[in-house]
Protein backbone atom coordinates (compact mmCIF):
# COMPACT_ATOMS: atom_id res chain seq x y z
CA UNK A 1 0.00 0.00 0.00
CA UNK A 2 1.48 3.40 -1.17
CA UNK A 3 1.28 6.03 2.42
CA UNK A 4 0.54 9.61 0.60
CA UNK A 5 1.61 12.67 2.81
CA UNK A 6 -0.22 16.33 3.54
CA UNK A 7 2.98 18.86 4.14
CA UNK A 8 2.07 22.27 5.80
CA UNK A 9 4.87 24.70 5.42
CA UNK A 10 5.03 28.10 7.45
CA UNK A 11 7.49 30.46 8.61
CA UNK A 12 8.71 31.40 12.24
CA UNK A 13 10.74 34.11 11.69
CA UNK A 14 13.81 32.72 10.17
CA UNK A 15 13.03 29.34 11.41
CA UNK A 16 11.35 27.01 8.77
CA UNK A 17 8.71 24.11 9.92
CA UNK A 18 7.45 21.37 8.20
CA UNK A 19 4.94 19.62 9.44
CA UNK A 20 3.65 16.23 7.67
CA UNK A 21 0.59 14.39 8.21
CA UNK A 22 0.91 10.53 7.37
CA UNK A 23 -2.24 9.38 5.63
CA UNK A 24 -4.18 6.31 7.38
CA UNK A 25 -2.39 7.03 10.43
CA UNK A 26 -4.60 9.12 12.16
CA UNK A 27 -3.14 12.18 13.57
CA UNK A 28 0.79 11.07 13.52
CA UNK A 29 2.96 13.83 12.12
CA UNK A 30 6.71 14.58 11.71
CA UNK A 31 7.69 18.04 12.92
CA UNK A 32 10.90 19.43 11.61
CA UNK A 33 11.36 22.69 13.71
CA UNK A 34 15.07 23.34 15.32
CA UNK A 35 13.29 25.74 17.86
CA UNK A 36 10.64 23.83 19.20
CA UNK A 37 12.97 20.55 18.95
CA UNK A 38 15.70 22.47 21.51
CA UNK A 39 13.36 23.70 23.58
CA UNK A 40 11.86 19.93 24.10
CA UNK A 41 14.62 17.87 24.41
CA UNK A 42 15.32 20.39 27.34
CA UNK A 43 12.33 19.84 28.83
CA UNK A 44 11.56 16.12 28.19
CA UNK A 45 13.58 13.61 30.52
CA UNK A 46 13.78 11.22 28.10
CA UNK A 47 16.27 10.77 25.01
CA UNK A 48 16.16 11.97 21.41
CA UNK A 49 15.32 8.30 19.73
CA UNK A 50 16.84 6.92 16.94
CA UNK A 51 15.48 4.73 14.66
CA UNK A 52 17.10 3.28 11.13
CA UNK A 53 15.52 3.29 8.11
CA UNK A 54 14.98 0.58 5.62
CA UNK A 55 16.13 0.65 1.71
CA UNK A 56 12.81 2.17 1.25
CA UNK A 57 13.08 5.17 3.91
CA UNK A 58 10.28 3.37 6.15
CA UNK A 59 10.75 2.65 9.75
CA UNK A 60 8.58 1.75 12.86
CA UNK A 61 7.96 4.38 15.30
CA UNK A 62 7.48 4.13 18.95
CA UNK A 63 5.61 6.73 21.64
CA UNK A 64 7.40 6.65 24.25
CA UNK A 65 4.18 7.88 25.93
CA UNK A 66 1.61 5.41 25.19
CA UNK A 67 4.17 3.08 23.27
CA UNK A 68 2.14 3.08 20.14
CA UNK A 69 3.92 1.43 17.04
CA UNK A 70 3.71 3.79 14.18
CA UNK A 71 5.11 1.97 10.67
CA UNK A 72 5.67 4.86 8.06
CA UNK A 73 7.53 6.34 5.26
CA UNK A 74 10.03 9.24 6.12
CA UNK A 75 10.29 11.85 3.31
CA UNK A 76 14.10 12.33 2.79
CA UNK A 77 14.72 15.48 3.28
CA UNK A 78 13.75 14.54 7.23
CA UNK A 79 16.65 11.75 6.95
CA UNK A 80 19.54 12.24 9.01
CA UNK A 81 18.33 15.30 11.00
CA UNK A 82 16.46 16.46 14.86
CA UNK A 83 12.56 16.25 14.47
CA UNK A 84 9.77 16.36 16.44
CA UNK A 85 7.14 13.32 15.70
CA UNK A 86 3.70 13.44 17.31
CA UNK A 87 1.52 10.93 18.22
CA UNK A 88 -2.29 10.29 17.79
CA UNK A 89 -2.09 10.73 21.42
CA UNK A 90 -0.81 14.55 21.59
CA UNK A 91 2.31 13.69 22.51
CA UNK A 92 5.64 14.83 20.73
CA UNK A 93 9.05 13.74 21.04
CA UNK A 94 12.25 14.06 19.59
CA UNK A 95 13.87 11.81 16.61
CA UNK A 96 16.20 11.14 14.56
CA UNK A 97 15.68 8.89 11.48
CA UNK A 98 18.89 7.38 10.03
CA UNK A 99 19.68 5.96 7.09
CA UNK A 100 23.36 5.73 6.78
CA UNK A 101 23.53 3.09 9.36
CA UNK A 102 20.93 0.15 10.40
CA UNK A 103 20.55 -1.30 13.83
CA UNK A 104 21.66 -4.90 13.69
CA UNK A 105 19.92 -7.59 16.04
CA UNK A 106 21.77 -10.89 17.13
CA UNK A 107 19.58 -13.73 17.42
CA UNK A 108 18.96 -17.57 16.02
CA UNK A 109 16.82 -18.16 14.02
CA UNK A 110 16.49 -21.10 11.81
CA UNK A 111 15.45 -21.54 8.19
CA UNK A 112 16.98 -22.70 4.60
CA UNK A 113 18.73 -20.90 1.48
CA UNK A 114 19.16 -21.78 -2.17
CA UNK A 115 21.86 -20.73 -4.24
CA UNK A 116 22.14 -19.85 -7.89
CA UNK A 117 22.01 -23.53 -8.98
CA UNK A 118 18.84 -23.86 -6.64
CA UNK A 119 20.63 -26.49 -3.86
CA UNK A 120 19.26 -26.19 -0.67
CA UNK A 121 20.98 -25.57 2.66
CA UNK A 122 19.76 -25.33 5.81
CA UNK A 123 21.44 -21.96 7.75
CA UNK A 124 20.52 -20.06 10.93
CA UNK A 125 20.26 -16.14 11.10
CA UNK A 126 22.70 -14.89 13.59
CA UNK A 127 22.10 -11.13 13.25
CA UNK A 128 19.46 -9.23 11.53
CA UNK A 129 18.46 -5.64 10.31
CA UNK A 130 15.93 -3.96 8.09
CA UNK A 131 18.83 -4.38 5.20
CA UNK A 132 20.26 -7.20 5.47
CA UNK A 133 21.95 -10.49 7.13
CA UNK A 134 24.31 -12.79 9.16
CA UNK A 135 24.09 -16.33 8.61
CA UNK A 136 25.81 -19.57 9.19
CA UNK A 137 25.24 -21.86 6.97
CA UNK A 138 25.71 -26.13 7.47
CA UNK A 139 28.51 -26.94 4.65
CA UNK A 140 32.34 -25.62 5.71
CA UNK A 141 32.63 -24.78 2.26
CA UNK A 142 29.52 -23.42 0.77
CA UNK A 143 29.24 -22.98 -3.10
CA UNK A 144 28.63 -19.03 -2.95
CA UNK A 145 30.54 -15.91 -3.87
CA UNK A 146 30.44 -12.86 -3.23
CA UNK A 147 28.12 -10.38 -6.21
CA UNK A 148 25.82 -13.59 -6.48
CA UNK A 149 21.85 -13.45 -5.60
CA UNK A 150 20.31 -15.87 -3.22
CA UNK A 151 16.88 -17.06 -2.02
CA UNK A 152 16.63 -16.87 1.84
CA UNK A 153 13.85 -18.43 4.06
CA UNK A 154 13.53 -18.10 7.76
CA UNK A 155 10.59 -17.38 10.51
CA UNK A 156 10.30 -14.33 12.83
CA UNK A 157 10.16 -15.97 16.62
CA UNK A 158 9.10 -14.08 19.97
CA UNK A 159 5.39 -14.19 18.85
CA UNK A 160 5.88 -12.49 15.49
CA UNK A 161 5.38 -15.95 13.49
CA UNK A 162 6.16 -14.60 10.38
CA UNK A 163 8.21 -15.84 7.46
CA UNK A 164 10.49 -14.19 5.50
CA UNK A 165 10.93 -15.47 1.89
CA UNK A 166 13.30 -13.05 0.03
CA UNK A 167 15.92 -12.66 -2.63
CA UNK A 168 19.24 -11.71 -1.33
CA UNK A 169 22.82 -10.63 -2.28
CA UNK A 170 25.59 -11.98 -0.97
CA UNK A 171 28.28 -9.48 0.07
CA UNK A 172 30.64 -11.72 2.40
CA UNK A 173 31.81 -14.68 2.88
CA UNK A 174 33.83 -16.11 5.40
CA UNK A 175 34.03 -19.97 5.46
CA UNK A 176 30.48 -21.15 6.63
CA UNK A 177 29.61 -17.40 7.93
CA UNK A 178 27.85 -15.36 4.80
CA UNK A 179 26.95 -11.96 5.11
CA UNK A 180 23.81 -10.57 2.93
CA UNK A 181 21.96 -7.81 2.00
CA UNK A 182 18.09 -8.11 1.23
CA UNK A 183 16.84 -7.57 -2.18
CA UNK A 184 13.16 -6.31 -2.73
CA UNK A 185 11.54 -7.09 0.23
CA UNK A 186 7.61 -6.30 0.12
CA UNK A 187 6.27 -3.58 2.40
CA UNK A 188 4.73 -6.47 4.35
CA UNK A 189 7.75 -7.83 4.96
CA UNK A 190 9.78 -4.71 6.19
CA UNK A 191 6.93 -3.91 8.11
CA UNK A 192 7.20 -7.12 10.06
CA UNK A 193 11.07 -6.44 10.51
CA UNK A 194 10.38 -3.49 11.79
CA UNK A 195 8.40 -4.69 14.66
CA UNK A 196 10.76 -7.37 15.05
CA UNK A 197 13.66 -5.43 15.57
CA UNK A 198 12.32 -3.17 18.18
CA UNK A 199 14.36 -2.96 20.75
Amino acid sequence: MTVGFICKCTHYYTAQSVEIAVKGLENFSIREDIRAMIGLAQTQSFEMKKVSLSHSGRTTVECPFCEKRHYTAVPKNLHNKPVRAKCECGKSFPVLFDSRSCYRKEIRLPGEYRDTFGQKDLMTVTTLSMTGAGIEVTSLKPFVRAGETIQLKFMLNGGHNRWIETKAVVRRVDSNRIGVEFVGLSVHQEKCLGFYLMP
